[in-house]
């Protein structure tokens, strides 16, 4: 199981998908990071995006974390999650279809932030600037 240390580096770009699903990817990432405490500013639980794609899961943000936990890489994930709930993966592949469009410029930030975009003198405002979201977000509302 590969672990990003995301105290040093981004996890997985939004757009990379796994078993046909944007954001995949990127959120098995975050829950590796933060079950082995490497999760650094990124929200992990407060996401909205996150919490998006676990609501066509049917997973809360612990009980995903788990099954990551137990799974030892990405295929092991899919195989996993379709045992829960099959028709839980074709949810999740409508929800992750319409992200391109609907959330364009959302994804203009988030891919400045991680370094995925040149956003050349913008980008360093843009991580300050997300960095206090994460960091008010985790304060203001606690994973439970």
């Amino acid at each position: 199981m590969d672990v990003r240390d995301l105290r040093v580096g981004p996890p997985r770009r939004w757009s990379e998908q796994v078993g046909g699903i944007y954001w995949l990817a990127r959120l098995i990432d975050k829950a590796r990071a933060s079950n082995t405490g490497c999760l650094g500013d990124y929200l992990y639980g407060q996401s909205p995006m996150d919490h998006g794609l676990l609501r066509e899961l049917g997973f809360s943000h612990r009980r995903f974390a788990d099954l990551v936990a137990a799974a030892g890489d990405d295929d092991s994930v899919m195989r996993r999650l379709g045992e829960c709930d099959a028709a839980a993966l074709e949810r999740a592949r409508t929800w992750s279809a319409r992200l391109p469009r609907e959330h364009r410029l959302f994804f203009w930030f988030v891919d400045a932030d991680d370094g995925y975009r040149d956003s050349g003198w913008l980008r360093s405002p843009i991580n300050f600037l997300a960095n206090r979201i994460a960091r008010t977000a985790k304060r203001v509302w606690p994973r439970k």
